[in-house]
């Protein structure tokens, strides 16, 4: 298999990634994507490619500020700007792409809430906005037939479909002739399911 370098590891982790559901509300009424959904589709994609994401802040100020809340109006809460720095590192060559950023919050009581709140704030959308990953508030699947996106089979399913071709001896161009295309990885997801029930049918005959 080519070895892969760092920017084609992260295409790669690109790919896996489809569209993500607004299901989590904030104090105004906003929608966003739950964080936790967010940060598992990315890391099995750096855990099998051996991808590294680093944090870095360069510089930072932390002022207070007035913020007037219902109860006291004389609030002095905190605000604060960060001067950042995303590292994507390969685990295998050390190489890496540093992507500059810049993040700031407020909090009512506490700086090191403040800070923690830009941090989680920041992660979410940098990853979001880096691998240009689509948001909706309707489901995934609605919003990808809606814009025309047809999805293809990943390496995994078409590595499982040779397996079955070689098993059922079955002459591979008279395959690729059969579902008018030149190639396996061309087979829509959508048709996945029943490629695979053919042939294990096929199979499980002899």
């Amino acid at each position: 298999m080519e070895k892969l370098n760092l920017k084609q590891k992260l295409v790669a982790i690109r790919k896996t990634i489809g569209p993500l559901q607004k299901t989590e509300k904030g104090n105004q009424g906003a929608q966003y994507v739950d964080p936790a959904v967010l940060l598992l589709k990315i890391r099995d994609g750096m855990d099998k490619h051996g991808v590294l994401l680093m944090p870095q802040v360069d510089e930072s100020t932390m002022e207070q500020i007035k913020q007037p809340t219902k109860n006291n109006k004389d609030n002095m809460g905190f605000f604060g700007t960060f001067k950042m720095m995303f590292i994507w590192v390969d685990s295998e060559s050390d190489e890496k792409i540093i992507v500059p950023w810049f993040s700031s919050a407020s909090h009512l009581t506490d700086p090191a809430m403040c800070f923690g709140g830009a941090l989680t704030y920041t992660e979410r959308y940098f990853l979001l906005k880096f691998f240009q990953i689509p948001t909706t508030k309707d489901d995934p699947e609605f919003l990808k037939g809606k814009a025309g996106v047809l999805e293809f089979v990943d390496d995994g399913q078409v590595a499982n479909i040779n397996t079955l071709i070689d098993e059922t001896k079955t002459e591979k161009g008279m395959f690729l002739k059969h579902y008018n295309i030149e190639k396996i990885s061309e087979i829509p997801l959508s048709a996945y399911k029943g490629v695979v029930n053919l042939l294990e049918a096929k199979r499980d005959k002899k």
